[in-house]
């Protein structure tokens, strides 16, 4: 099958309009909290309650946000919401911090137990879990008349309905340890093929759209594999299942492997690992596939069964997370391209390849929509076929 190339908008509206077929309509109420990046999973790690400051009135207003851990995800909503609460001191939010990969599924759980207690209120999630989201109707719209900074992004990055805004595109590249790695990766192919990378390739668990997809889209048509048929693609890993050292599921996770050498090469967010090589120095490599990046949305959303107050602090927070400054420092701090049109991309980062739309225009395209749908038959092969493999 032929590398599909598309630029960022492309990928963007192909995504928003798949998904609209898959919105349903409805509202919700109830309480949260519990909590990835560019990212991946780990253990759910609840960081200290942000307090409530002194002097406010009326009824506390308590709810919680899902943020990234790891490779400095934290440091704008941290401040964000710190500030918010200074002028809205009945508001306490609670930080919970792990990755997408891991938190979904407690979301889904916590929504078939009780649609009206999530386990978390609004936060950050990538294109797989946003996907999802649709299809699970797990999404409270927007409110254009409170998320106003939503009119600095282009209508593209805008899913159906407003149930959730596209802030920022990470790039997945081969994040590789350069000291120990003889020659640098060139595709997406030497995950599964290249014999220097056999029993040192760490992949993250359930992260089908990093090496699945790459699969489907460099030999879909050799071995019969499609988004909406799978299932060779997923026999393909298993027949390669001795390349892969061990299933990863948070980033520190991935970058102690990564450093000391028990696995060269991963499949992973750029950005992330360049904020690992840039703040600590890390003996790290990123290599563009010549197939060039997986394109990767990320949103921001609130989660149905929120009250009505949790759903207006959280729609609050997130007009001031989509400001333009605030989207600049989040990418000044994590390296992460921004949508807005706004916000301006950081010095450090202006030949960044990264934010080059001449990359974005090489990218891989997975099909997320189809993805999301089917994500259960998807689990079903993988832990079936694959994992059984694995040591």
């Amino acid at each position: 099958m032929k590398t599909r190339a598309k630029s960022i908008v492309s990928l963007s509206i192909l995504l928003v309009l798949s998904l609209v077929f898959l919105a349903a309509c409805g509202n919700g109420a109830g309480n949260g909290g519990s909590a990835e990046g560019g990212n991946g999973g780990g253990n759910a790690a609840n960081s200290p309650t942000t307090p409530a400051g002194n002097g406010g009135s009326g009824e506390k207003i308590k709810l919680s946000m899902f943020i990234w851990a790891g490779a400095n995800q934290d440091v704008v909503p941290k401040e964000v919401v710190a500030n918010y609460i200074k002028e809205h001191p009945n508001v306490e939010v609670e930080f919970v911090e792990s990755s997408n990969s891991v938190m979904y599924p407690k979301m889904l759980a916590a929504k078939n137990a009780d649609p009206n207690n999530p386990v978390v209120n609004f936060g950050y999630f990538n294109a797989d879990a946003s996907a999802k989201g649709i299809s699970d109707d797990m999404w409270e719209p927007l409110d254009p008349a409170i998320v106003t900074h939503m009119q600095d992004i282009p209508e593209q990055y805008h899913t159906a309905d407003n149930r959730g805004i596209v802030w920022g595109v990470s790039n997945f590249a081969l994040v590789y340890n350069k000291d120990l790695v003889k020659t640098a990766p060139t595709s997406w192919s030497d995950l599964w093929e290249n014999s220097e990378f056999k029993d040192k390739v760490a992949l993250w668990d359930y992260m089908f759209y990093a090496y699945i997809a790459p699969v489907i889209e460099l030999k879909g048509q050799e071995l019969g594999a499609s988004y909406e048929k799978p299932e060779e693609a997923f026999k393909f890993w298993a027949e390669h299942a001795d390349q892969v050292r061990s299933l990863v599921t948070s980033n520190d996770q991935l970058k102690n492997m990564l450093v000391s050498g028990e696995a060269l090469i991963a499949p992973f967010s750029s950005q992330t690992a360049q904020t690992w090589i840039d703040d600590e120095g890390l003996p790290l490599g990123v290599a563009i596939p010549k197939e060039g990046f997986i394109s990767f949305p990320y949103s921001l959303q609130v989660v149905k069964g929120s009250t009505p107050e949790q759903t207006r602090v959280a729609n609050e927070i997130i007009n001031e997370l989509l400001a333009p400054e605030n989207l600049t420092r989040y990418a000044e701090v994590t390296g992460t391209p921004v949508t807005s049109t706004a916000a301006a991309i950081p010095d450090k980062y202006k030949d960044d390849p990264s934010f080059s739309v001449e990359e974005q225009n090489k990218g891989l395209n997975p099909d997320w929509a189809t993805m999301a749908k089917d994500a259960s038959v998807w689990k079903d092969f993988w832990d079936r076929l694959v994992k059984t493999k694995l040591n």
